[in-house]
């Protein structure tokens, strides 16, 4: 549990970082959308096994004013996994409390939280194959998980959920990659960027 405490932490730091550049484009995400596969891998390891990441989708939430939730996919081997922090004071959510997803069909769907009891806002689950497929193929309309002391709601445009879709159809095809190939691919890089040594 720690070293799943630790990643998470690790892995919501990046959120964490890119939260002031972030401040600036809110207003203006929804008019974008990033067709580039942007998955980050780094060398840390979760459960001894290499993960990678996409780039955070941030929320307003719709019932308590400049707070935001950072929604976030990850792979580790071929299981793709769905992380949620509210950016929040004092968020405790439990183990197996709920995040409903309100589809634009009018069926709602239950995700129960994997992660342990914590007041970080920290939310995490395992995607099934079938829930995997839900989140691609379905437009969502609002999302609302169930903290200790209130519940935290946000809204889904019609840009996030292309985001959302694209973001899942990266990931399927994504391999994950091992320690000595990610350095491979930074040297190759490294060498590309060096002036040639002409005489």
């Amino acid at each position: 549990m720690m070293k799943f405490t630790f990643f998470l932490s690790f892995f919501f730091l990046s959120i964490s970082c890119l939260e002031a550049q972030q401040q600036k484009t809110r207003d203006t995400v929804e008019s974008k959308v990033n067709f580039d596969c942007d998955i980050l891998q780094t060398k840390q390891k979760m459960e001894h096994q290499f993960f990678a990441s996409t780039a955070p989708i941030s929320f307003r939430i719709n019932n308590k004013e400049y707070v935001y939730a950072n929604f976030q996919f990850g792979k580790r081997k071929d299981k793709i996994f769905m992380y949620i922090r509210i950016a929040d004071k004092n968020v405790c959510i439990e183990k197996d409390k709920v995040l409903d997803i309100y589809f634009k069909s009018g069926e709602v769907v239950s995700f129960k939280n994997d992660f342990a009891l914590n007041c970080e806002g920290y939310f995490a689950k395992e995607l099934t194959k079938k829930e995997y497929l839900k989140l691609q193929e379905n437009e969502i309309s609002l999302m609302k998980i169930y903290a200790y002391q209130r519940n935290y709601e946000w809204y889904v445009s019609e840009v996030q959920n292309l985001e959302i879709s694209h973001q899942l159809d990266c990931l399927a095809v994504y391999k994950v990659k091992k320690s000595e190939e990610i350095k491979l691919k930074k040297n190759m890089k490294k060498e590309k960027n060096e002036p040639d040594s002409g005489t």
